[in-house]
């Protein structure tokens, strides 16, 4: 449940950013592109078997109530948009083919899976698609899923892709069940709701004003988040802060996890910072390849962190935060480069709250200026982000699972 609401499922601010700031040119779903040993999803003559995997999976998607849930945006006085059962959902309108072009190797999966990944997702229905890529090299078959933002952050994106998918070759399907289709609630009900919700955010307030100390403390440390995160690090000017135009290429690269553990465990880091090493590294070169300076150049990097309990059970909805540090692209040796990575990011953990930026983000863009700060904005120079996958092989209605690449949403000027 939102914290707006006990009775319904309301959007939070972090959702409605996502719809706000969406267009044509920044499409605001994120997903993964997984490669399948595609026999299973085959007939004897090769063609996908699309009409039994639509069923399949619409047996599984019964138990995963989000992924049947719509926006409904209540009339005058009904407040938030909300969640509210599909009354009409039809798996053929999310399960969808595409056929590579010949040779099917990796660079048509690519091709195919960066033409579908563009397209908006359509509002009016639960918002996710999944994509099956055919006519790949060796049996292969492509499978993309596409989800919004507005749904889930990614550790929730790998949660729904574990319902979709087993551990187990031969792992039977689940026991059908009746999906629940929860009638839309009346207009009078979310107004009631609506007005509720409103009086206990100013019983809030008020309890806010009345422990002055705390709510200057709240103060302060929202604004110092602002100042720190957007207005006394400014990114370096670059090539890199382009408007984001529609139109997306895919492109991969494959590192052995184990060794970047050795690799993080020498140097007192974690994998992570070894990732943003390597992403240093090569944007060191792709700005000296295009004549651009590197001496002293610090790059300011989003990096997207989750704020749920490493214990609690993962549900489907946005629990995510950002941080902002300096990736050392100055620094053309990457053992020094890591080192000084490590103590960067202990640094800013220490110092920043993520919570806090991404609220003052959502605050940012309910306003007028919000798509005009996208493309505008100089505190940061890229986006990276990292969502641990499942440790143990997996599988689609028998297909193993050869490989899984994520995909992420680009916005603004990043």
């Amino acid at each position: 449940m939102s914290a707006d609401s006990a009775r319904f499922r309301r959007l939070t601010s972090t959702d409605l950013m996502f719809l706000r700031l969406e267009s044509t040119a920044w499409p605001a779903h994120f997903g993964g592109l997984a490669v399948l040993e595609g026999a299973a999803l085959l007939d004897d003559t090769g063609k996908l078997r699309l009409g039994e995997i639509r069923d399949r999976l619409d047996r599984r998607v019964a138990h995963v109530p989000t992924m049947r849930q719509r926006i409904l945006r209540p009339g005058f006085l009904g407040g938030r948009p909300l969640w509210v059962d599909d009354q009409e959902f039809d798996i053929r309108d999310h399960v969808h083919e595409r056929v590579a072009r010949s040779p099917g190797g990796d660079a048509e999966l690519l091709e195919g899976a960066a033409a579908v990944y563009g397209g908006l997702l359509d509002r009016s229905r639960p918002l996710w698609e999944l994509w099956f890529l055919t006519g790949l090299s060796e049996g292969r078959v492509g499978v993309l899923l596409k989800l919004h933002h507005a749904v889930a952050d990614g550790l929730a994106a790998v949660a729904v892709m574990a319902s979709l998918f087993d551990f187990e070759p031969d792992a039977p399907d689940p026991d059908p069940v009746a999906p629940v289709r929860e009638p839309l609630p009346g207009s009078w009900s979310l107004v009631v709701d609506n007005v509720s919700s409103k009086m206990h955010a100013v019983r809030r307030a008020a309890r806010a004003v009345a422990h002055p100390t705390q709510l200057v403390k709240r103060v302060r440390t929202f604004t110092h988040v602002a100042r720190r995160s957007f207005g006394n690090q400014a990114a370096p000017s670059n090539s890199l802060n382009q408007p984001v135009r529609a139109g997306r290429r895919i492109r991969s690269l494959r590192l052995d996890l184990a060794s970047m553990k050795d690799v993080a465990h020498a140097h007192q880091g974690k994998v992570n910072d070894v990732v943003l090493d390597l992403w240093s590294g090569g944007l060191r070169r792709l700005l000296t390849s295009r004549g651009e300076p590197v001496a002293g150049v610090e790059l300011m990097t989003a990096l997207p962190v989750s704020l749920r309990s490493p214990t609690g059970t993962t549900t489907v909805d946005n629990q995510v935060g950002t941080m902002v540090l300096p990736l050392p692209i100055s620094e053309a040796d990457p053992r020094r480069r890591l080192k000084m990575i490590v103590a960067t990011t202990r640094k800013v953990k220490d110092e920043q709250r993520p919570a806090a930026i991404m609220g003052f983000l959502a605050a940012l863009a309910a306003t007028p200026i919000g798509r005009s700060f996208a493309t505008r904005q100089r505190s940061t120079n890229v986006l990276v982000t990292n969502v641990i996958g499942p440790p143990v092989p997996m599988y689609l209605l028998g297909a193993s699972v050869l490989d899984v690449l994520p995909i992420i949403q680009l916005i603004g000027n990043i």
